[in-house]
């Protein structure tokens, strides 16, 4: 019996918050996540509503703590395994054996010191994950870590790298292996908890807004990227087409949400706080931005959600409209995105796509190898006894995976779903 053992899939917010708390309680967690550093989304953030701050140290159990990444790596009832997805699942609660897939990193993050060397010769300029389509946002096959991502060194996109060998001749301290292979691993743990995140719909689907056509077009996931202090622009709001902050932004609500047509009928929960957020903060970094927003209904469910929008809502050169844009132009020269409306046409300098949110690419191999059922948008099915349980008995879920969830929600379904995986650990542990 390895019941005090607990694995949690998914190192993003709720992963984290989830691991916390059970390793609060006195579990030994695996905490796993196929990208090379643990984090998640939550390396995008440098700004959570209501309070504009970052603020995300609320996710951990004890107070004041370090940034959840940090602080995971310094538990040391948490081990860390990024680069690491779940292959197969069996036993019974109490009694399972995960088969664990290890990839290889290329970059042993015990050697490298963050010298930069291996990037400056790198010949391979790669598209980053949150930033597709867009020349702001290329960096390098081997590339440097986000602030506050562990392990905090470099890592390498297997899909860009052509294995040349640069990097390696360069690196002072032997850090980089490119004929690293994967291995596996089984491990008996008493409980599983799935927090697999989300993923951002596929603006290109919505053609008749141009994204990936007007360069002058980018989501809500990009633009935030943009406003976090440490992403490819520093914090500052830029066109991808010149590099010159915009005078006039427009929003578009709903981009890949409530719409049957594109098999999104859900809404996403959190895009109208997010562009209200964002409108907020384009007048901060750049004085006297006019910011437009499209929409066609604004739900603010949450706890002073209604009173900052209305704070927004209410700013000199914050407008919204309730009205739908058909389509958006390039226009030639300028390219700058013209919007067509039920009103006219109108030009701007900047056009975001508020995306939707749905369940992360992964949700249905982790759902199949992790043996639960999902919904047939691909979110987590709860189990009969309710939320945070799933279809199999001793496997747990949070966050994202379950339906679109904002920060809040998130860390309050990542400690539910904890407190139910230790209650099927060992007696050892304390009753949450």
């Amino acid at each position: 019996m390895n019941d005090e053992q607990v694995l949690v899939v998914g190192a993003g917010l709720a992963g984290m918050t989830a691991a916390h708390h059970l390793a609060e309680w006195g579990a030994q967690v695996h905490l796993v996540d196929s990208a090379p550093h643990i984090g998640g989304a939550f390396l995008l953030l440098d700004h959570t509503f209501t309070t504009d701050s970052c603020g995300l140290c609320i996710a951990l159990p004890r107070q004041p703590s370090y940034c959840p990444t940090i602080s995971s790596e310094l538990h040391p009832h948490i081990t860390l395994l990024p680069r690491t997805t779940l292959a197969a699942l069996e036993g019974e609660p109490g009694c399972f054996v995960a088969t664990l897939h290890r990839g290889p990193r290329y970059v042993d993050p015990d050697r490298c010191d963050n010298c930069g060397a291996c990037g400056a010769v790198c010949p391979v300029t790669a598209e980053t994950g949150f930033f597709p389509k867009n020349q702001v946002s290329l960096q390098k096959a081997i590339y440097p870590p986000p602030p506050r991502a562990v392990p905090f060194a470099y890592a390498l996109d297997p899909d860009a790298c052509t294995r040349c060998g640069a990097c390696v001749a360069v690196c002072p301290h032997g850090a980089i292996d490119l004929e690293a292979i994967p291995q596996e691993e089984r491990i008996e743990v008493g409980a599983v908890l799935l927090a697999p995140g989300f993923a951002s719909f596929d603006a290109a689907r919505a053609v008749e807004y141009g994204w990936g056509r007007c360069l002058n077009v980018v989501t809500n996931i990009q633009f935030e990227h943009m406003l976090n202090r440490s992403g490819p622009t520093r914090g500052h709001i830029l066109r991808p087409s010149d590099g010159q902050p915009p005078r006039r932004v427009a929003f578009i609500h709903c981009v890949g949400s409530r719409s049957a047509k594109l098999g999104r009928p859900y809404c996403s929960t959190s895009c109208c706080m997010i562009t209200a957020k964002q409108a907020r903060l384009a007048q901060k970094v750049t004085p006297g931005t006019e910011v437009t927003v499209f929409t066609m209904d604004v739900r603010t469910a949450g706890k002073g959600y209604e009173r900052y929008f209305q704070r927004v809502a209410a700013l000199p050169g914050v407008t919204y409209r309730r009205v739908m844009v058909s389509a958006v132009q390039e226009v030639p020269g300028s390219r700058n995105p013209r919007l067509l409306t039920p009103d006219g046409e109108e030009e701007f300098d900047l056009v975001v796509l508020a995306v939707g949110l749905g369940p992360a690419d992964s949700a249905r191999e982790l759902a199949a190898c992790a043996g639960v059922a999902l919904d047939e948008h691909g979110f987590i099915l709860p189990g009969d006894d309710g939320p945070g349980t799933t279809s199999r008995p001793g496997v747990f879920a949070a966050g994202a995976g379950l339906a679109p969830a904002d920060v809040p929600e998130t860390v309050t379904q990542a400690a539910a779903a904890a407190a139910l995986a230790a209650r099927v650990l060992s007696p050892i542990l304390p009753t949450p």
